[in-house]
């Protein structure tokens, strides 16, 4: 075998790698993800106490997201990951033995901190093992790829799901925690830092001020164009819109239609694969009509998604309605953050990102927030209903963005 061969061979093993640990944890948050509100409301947990765990991995991930990024970069992002890994599987397997609200805010706090220690050394471990960063076609092609693997874990951990609701709903914890074990084994054994990893003190003060500049670059960007403030006003909205809604439709079809605990694996299942769906969707009426005509139509069509499920009590019409919403939020989504990306300065792109991901988070934790407490007096499908007027609001500020791209500001 030449040496051109050994090497190709090489990069395909470490890409097989990216995609198993893609699928692992996928098929973990499929398991979790689709039976995580159920589960509480099962336990006797009100919508209240439900939002308020939510809010709270939302604002500790908010601050971990940056001091976790730095530690990645000076001690290693193959460490940061084994430690994120390790950590989040002890923590779901604490949540099968947990029954109490406080114990539950402080898992969820320590889960959001542990989860920073993967959610930017992942891609970076990716791009530097595979040698990504200068070549544009091939990093497409790895994070596509990674993608259709992820939601077909995701399907799969749905489908889990079912079947671990159907005999002991809790056991979903210990499922997920050694999901996360087999990816601690993966990256352990399987993974490499290439990059060369300076722990000078002198360095790491040096790259935290580079590091504040850039962030002040990027907020003075975001106040000096127009069109970047209307584009983090629309991820707000599609933020804290989606987050009442996640909030509110596993309480409406288990209190309201009475849908059995395992149906939820079988919605969890339909999401990921009307998102494959959805994606494809996206991409051609895209390139067909172009960004402003899709990125318009979505939210029309997922306001009227909204309203027609939560003013719906026929099961079946309601889960059709939850799949086309899935479908539209998975084709909508990506084609905004592409136009996105085509305004960002790319001197600045990481730190643009950072804010517009940072005004996402705030807007879901206020979104949980409130939810949490609104489900109290308003009923969840009237819940459902009203929030999605918030997407009419899009189609008015894509105006606004279009005017200014005209003008170039």
């Amino acid at each position: 075998m030449s040496l051109a061969n050994n090497a190709e061979a090489i990069v395909r093993s470490k890409q097989a790698v990216f995609y198993i640990a893609s699928v692992l944890s996928s098929f973990a948050n499929g398991v979790i993800g689709p039976l995580f509100i159920v589960y509480l409301l099962s336990i006797h947990l009100t919508a209240a106490q439900i939002g308020m765990l939510l809010v709270a991995e939302r604002i500790s991930i908010i601050i971990f997201e940056f001091p976790t990024g730095v530690f990645a970069d000076r001690y290693g992002r193959k460490k940061s990951l084994l430690i994120s890994f390790s950590v989040i599987a002890l923590l779901l397997i604490g949540w099968f033995f947990v029954r109490n609200f406080y114990i539950f805010l402080f898992l969820a706090i320590v889960w959001g901190i542990a989860y920073t220690f993967q959610s930017g050394a992942k891609e970076a471990l990716i791009i530097d093992s595979l040698n990504l960063e200068n070549h544009d076609e091939a990093r497409n092609k790895i994070f596509s790829r990674l993608a259709i693997y992820g939601n077909a874990g995701f399907l799969f951990g749905g489908l889990i799901a079912t079947l671990l609701a159907f005999i002991r709903i809790d056991l979903i914890w210990p499922a997920a925690g050694f999901l996360n074990f087999l990816l601690f084994g993966l990256y352990f054994l399987f993974t490499t830092e290439t990059r060369q990893i300076d722990r000078g003190s002198r360095k790491i003060r040096i790259q935290i001020r580079e590091m504040f500049v850039s962030a002040m670059d990027s907020i003075r960007s975001i106040f000096s164009r127009r069109i970047i403030s209307y584009f983090l006003v629309v991820t707000m909205i599609f933020g804290f819109a989606t987050a009442i809604y996640g909030l509110a439709y596993p309480i409406f079809f288990k209190d309201i239609l009475n849908v059995p605990n395992y149906y939820f694996g079988f919605l969890g299942a339909l999401s990921a694969f009307v998102g494959i769906l959805g994606a494809l969707l996206g991409e051609k009426l895209t390139k067909q009509k172009g960004y402003y005509f899709a990125m318009s139509c979505f939210p029309i069509a997922i306001f009227i998604s909204y309203f027609i499920l939560g003013v719906s009590s026929i099961f079946w019409l309601c889960v059709i309605f939850f799949a086309f919403i899935e479908l539209i939020i998975n084709g909508w989504f990506p084609i905004y953050q592409s136009f996105f990306n085509k305004f960002v300065p790319s001197k600045i792109r990481s730190s643009i990102l950072s804010a517009n991901s940072t005004a996402s988070l705030l807007s879901i934790a206020a979104g949980e927030a409130l939810a949490g407490f609104l489900l109290m007096v308003i009923h969840p499908g009237n819940l459902i209903a009203w929030s999605g007027l918030l997407f009419i609001f899009i189609p008015f500020i894509l105006v606004f963005i279009k005017r200014s791209e005209v003008e170039g500001s």
